[in-house]
């Protein structure tokens, strides 16, 4: 049988060599197919040229007629591997780039040394060449070897650092191991190889995969630095905006205040009571900016929402100013459970919410406070018999200064939905022109 020949042992180590280390090869050219990274480039030609190697085993095992060929192929490969491997290494540790030039000699060194150990003959200098070898992989390991604080640091350095330095010491001690074929020394000198390739891939799999995730969280932070600052950008260009009216009105009434013989004690007190407005109002746009920039912290504590409805409700029918004619409804489930909420954030939220919902039917009309259960939330709604929204305006309500008042800041919504996102919900708006307004806020209960 030709299993039984010491000739098939080699024929099958040389088969599935070839094909783990083909399968491998995929494996690289897929991650690095996403993952760019200099020092993996050059670990995926070092993978090729070993896949090349093995394959001239192959070759030669398989067809005899190649033998003046296929060592020589396999030698020009094995020495590209290392030489590769060494490339990674500095790219690795110094941000090494091969150039042109570099590659021409590392070829020329690479047949070079594969003809010392084929066509010119002679063991002492083929063992002479693996050792050579073995050693420049060794150094290849303590490079990858992590030295000091770096914030390219990534998992698998010291794993591959480690199998680095042992498969080149294994290399080293094969030249001084007599391994004849189909031997126990054969096989345990092909299956530390077999290992230490599987796990340097494994190390080199780890490796880029953190260093693709650092990226990544890089890449993620300055987006969100970005939005930040846009996000800045957009609030002052806001803030001018709305400032720029009171302090119009303000200066206007100042004008006219210093011209005694000009204005009657009537016309001063109108004058004084805009005045006195502006100020209130732009106040009020400074401390909802502030409130905006610096939220205060949710203090949740377990409480029942329904008495926040009715005390709202309260609120805006004791305003008469705002409210004359307005008919406030209340619908509280009883089956609504307690949950955690800060009880004055959540007064601010409905009071806003409500109070636009009553300007909206301009202090006459139908406004509805409901409280419900929605699949396992708690949901609170608030309908208005106002004249409702387009599409359009309904979808920009929670940005910054975005008002459909004459007076208003347009943050209070943004407040709103920020407290409302603090506690874990989130805000619905449903509204059509003509038909009114619906504003659900949605709070998670715990446990369903």
């Amino acid at each position: 049988m030709i299993w039984r020949d010491a000739m098939s042992v080699p024929l099958m180590l040389a088969f599935v060599s070839t094909l783990a280390f083909a399968i491998q090869l995929l494996i690289f050219a897929y991650l690095y197919s996403s993952h760019h990274v200099r020092f993996f480039q050059y670990l995926l030609w070092a993978w090729g040229a070993y896949t090349i190697s093995k394959g001239a085993k192959l070759v030669d095992t398989l067809v005899p007629g190649f033998d003046a060929l296929t060592p020589f192929l396999g030698g020009v490969a094995t020495v590209g591997a290392v030489g590769f491997t060494l490339a990674a290494a500095f790219a690795h540790r110094w941000n090494y780039r091969l150039r042109e030039r570099d590659l021409v000699a590392g070829a020329a060194v690479a047949m070079l040394l594969a003809l010392t150990t084929t066509a010119w003959g002679g063991e002492e200098k083929a063992h002479l060449v693996g050792v050579g070898l073995g050693a420049l992989q060794v150094v290849a390991g303590i490079l990858f070897w992590p030295v000091g604080p770096r914030l390219d640091r990534c998992r698998g350095e010291r794993l591959l650092a480690a199998v680095l330095t042992l498969w080149g010491l294994h290399r080293v001690a094969m030249q001084f191991v007599p391994a004849e074929p189909a031997t126990t020394t054969y096989f345990a000198v092909h299956a530390v190889f077999v290992g230490l390739y599987f796990l340097a891939t494994f190390a080199v799999i780890i490796m880029v995969l953190d260093r693709g995730r650092s990226e990544s969280e890089r890449l993620h932070a300055r987006l969100r630095e970005a939005e930040r600052l846009a996000t800045a950008g957009e609030l002052a260009a806001g803030m001018a905006h709305e400032i720029r009216n009171p302090l119009a009105a303000i200066v206007n009434a100042t004008a006219l205040l210093t011209d005694e013989a000009g204005l009657t004690p009537d016309e001063r007190a109108t004058t004084l009571a805009a005045l006195r407005i502006e100020a209130r109002r732009l106040n009020r746009i400074l401390s909802d900016f502030l409130q905006l920039a610096r939220p205060k912290e949710a203090r949740r504590t377990p409480g029942d929402i329904g008495a926040v409805v009715e005390h709202v409700s309260a609120l805006i029918r004791d305003d008469r100013s705002r409210a004359s004619r307005v008919d406030v409804r209340v619908a509280v489930d009883p089956r609504v459970p307690r949950f955690a909420f800060d009880r004055d954030q959540m007064i601010q939220v409905l009071w806003n919410v409500a109070l636009n919902g009553v300007e909206a039917m301009n202090g006459r009309g139908r406004l509805s406070l409901e409280v419900a259960r929605r699949n396992g939330d708690v949901a609170l709604a608030v309908s208005d018999t106002g004249r409702g929204m387009l599409p359009e305006h309904a979808r920009r309500v929670f940005e910054p200064f975005y008002s459909g008042k004459p007076n208003g800041s347009g943050l209070g919504l943004t407040i709103a939905e920020r407290i409302v996102a603090a506690h874990g919900g989130r805000i619905e708006v449903d509204s059509s022109p003509g038909r009114g307004t619906r504003v659900t806020l949605l709070f998670p209960v715990e446990g369903g």
